[in-house]
């Protein structure tokens, strides 16, 4: 972050023509992770409209090659969707030196920054709102590569979540295209990206929702741990009858054919028996795209729910 008077007057001065254009002016920065900054605005004409502008900073190097693929991933997803659980888009444009998009402000902040007041009843809730929001991308063929508490914002007044940040985002032909780089974060980052050559980057964003979930669970930030083994090791202190333990052993499961899909997953938390059918049931009663429990079935009407694992032999549908 910047500290100094100095870097933050130039900062500001750097920032004059994107906030010209789209009439605002800045109150703070948010991030400054080079090359890429955000800043809270608000407008020129009511002090009350708030928005945040993300710039990416051109400097004509191997950087800047990155940096232009990262934007470029971003605006075609941001273009491309609009759903309650995912981070909008306002608009965009190209500068001399950067190239800047102007999205929402969420005041309340990241979940990173909630996790240590996190409950049941919010976790619960965001869970479903995640995995409704996932699920969408999904649908839409968009893997996100980088889903992280960091990458979850939570709106002020309506106590959603959207995922943002889709700087490392893939679009793919088909929910079946393989790829082969490995994208995310430390802790969140699947096993098989580092085991084999070409894997399903939305089972790779599956495990990286188990990761967050695992944050909600146990309200801790999994950066503070040494090891993914602490995480599980405390996923089997869980009850084996909870739901908790049911999402996170299927979420987290280190092979990816066994691991639930979101599809899957809403499925699962729409059985009767479990804590979430209410949430669902709201949500569909909303317009937002959730499967009916009947999907837990395939063609055969096969379902197996075992005490050590779920084992879904579902539609193929995202």
């Amino acid at each position: 972050m910047y500290h100094s008077k100095k870097k933050k007057d130039g900062l500001l001065s750097y920032q004059d023509d994107a906030c010209h254009v789209y009439g605002f002016e800045v109150e703070k920065l948010l991030q400054d992770n080079h090359p890429i900054k955000v800043f809270q605005v608000r407008s020129k004409q009511d002090h009350n409209v708030k928005k945040v502008i993300k710039t990416y900073f051109k400097d004509n190097t191997d950087v800047d090659q990155i940096t232009t693929r990262q934007f470029m991933a971003e605006i075609s997803v941001l273009t491309k969707i609009h759903h309650p659980y995912v981070m909008g888009m306002d608009t965009m444009g190209i500068f001399p030196g950067y190239f800047a998009y102007v999205m929402p402000l969420y005041e309340t902040g990241t979940l990173t920054e909630a996790l240590p007041t996190m409950n049941q009843d919010k976790s619960d809730e965001y869970l479903v709102q995640l995995c409704a929001g996932l699920k969408f991308l999904h649908r839409h063929k968009i893997a996100h590569r980088d889903v992280k508490t960091d990458n979850v914002l939570i709106t002020a007044k309506e106590k959603r979540v959207v995922i943002a940040d889709f700087g490392l985002s893939d679009i793919l032909p088909t929910i079946d295209t393989p790829v082969s780089t490995i994208k995310g974060t430390h802790m969140h980052i699947s096993p098989e990206q580092f085991t084999q050559k070409e894997f399903n980057a939305f089972k790779c964003d599956m495990y990286a929702l188990g990761v967050v979930y695992w944050c909600m669970v146990f309200k801790v930030n999994v950066f503070d741990l040494k090891s993914s083994d602490q995480m599980q090791e405390s996923v089997n202190t869980l009850c084996d009858t909870s739901i908790d333990w049911l999402v996170l052993t299927n979420v987290l499961d280190p092979s990816p054919v066994d691991r639930l899909t979101c599809y899957n997953l809403l499925c699962v938390l729409e059985q009767p028996e479990y804590r979430f059918t209410d949430r669902i049931a709201s949500l569909r009663g909303n317009g937002t795209n959730i499967p009916s429990n009947n999907a837990l079935y395939d063609r055969q009407g096969q379902f197996l729910l075992s005490t050590r694992r779920t084992v879904l032999f579902a539609s193929s549908n995202m």
